[in-house]
């Protein structure tokens, strides 16, 4: 039986563009921060989120009485969701600081692709004939982009690996929020979610020995806007909307990221495509 969505295919498809547009920033935001260690500007993308996050509709302790309240599966899948999300942010940073941003984006934007197979093996939920076209003109389109790139190096193929890495991770992810959307409002789910995956990069970070404090005060300031724009707004919106239609229709909206991306890189940085 198809599920009844309480909100109006518009409002979705609008939440879903806001989302597409403000996280577009985030690979611009990413490059601002510089030489910066993957992991610390996720931390800081993460931990922002989850603290102001945190004060949304109610008090942090009544989230963490909610949290408390919840199954032991529901549980372990917001700690999960958090891992997931963590691995996603580490990787994805990370490929931006090997190739461009378009390349990155390209590959990345192979979630659409992971998020329709593992929605049909986990979810049981069968892709109709239009959103299986749409995979295969989707992986032509990405092919004949990225095989553009004829001047192969050690540095643009570990970028490659991490993007493609990343939409993997991220695929994962939206699957749990959609499991997630019945047990867990959205103002306690994502402050539970940015919280555990800021907690698992904070304890990466003190392995490393790496400093958590010392950069520079611009570096910080992109962190922030990270965790406020693409994360808090952008993020969120594509929660919400993943919560109301089938995860694989949030993910083929989700690329036009690499096109407006894309289109920025070149405006700021002058950085053409491959």
């Amino acid at each position: 039986m198809e599920r009844k969505y309480q909100f109006g295919t518009s409002a979705v498809l609008l939440a879903v563009l806001g989302g597409v547009f403000i996280t577009s920033w985030a690979s611009i935001l990413v490059r601002w921060c510089g030489n910066t260690s993957p992991v610390i500007i996720s931390f800081y993308r993460l931990a922002w989120a989850g603290v102001l996050l945190s004060f949304w509709e109610s008090s942090p302790v009544h989230k963490w009485r909610t949290f408390r309240g919840l199954g032991y599966r529901e549980q372990l899948g917001v700690l999960a969701a958090g891992v997931l999300l963590a691995l996603h942010f580490v990787t994805w940073i990370a490929s931006l600081q090997y190739t461009t941003v378009a390349q990155s984006l390209i590959l990345e934007s192979t979630h659409p692709i992971w998020g329709l197979i593992f929605s049909w093996l986990w979810l049981r939920e069968k892709p109709t004939g239009l959103a299986i076209l749409a995979v295969i003109l989707g992986l032509v389109g990405m092919a004949l982009s990225v095989g553009v790139d004829v001047s192969v190096s050690w540095r643009s193929v570990i970028g490659d690996i991490l993007a493609v890495v990343s939409a993997v991770f991220v695929s994962f992810y939206l699957l749990i929020a959609r499991r997630l959307r019945t047990a867990l409002a959205l103002s306690v789910y994502l402050p539970a979610v940015y919280g555990s995956a800021a907690l698992l990069l904070l304890v990466i970070i003190f392995i490393q020995g790496k400093p958590l404090v010392h950069y520079p005060p611009a570096v910080h300031f992109w962190m922030f806007l990270l965790a406020l724009g693409p994360t808090i707004l952008g993020h969120s919106l594509l929660n919400w909307a993943a919560r109301h239609i089938r995860v694989y229709y949030v993910n083929f909206v989700m690329l036009g990221e690499p096109i407006l991306a894309t289109l920025l890189a070149y405006w700021i940085f002058r950085e053409l495509p491959p």
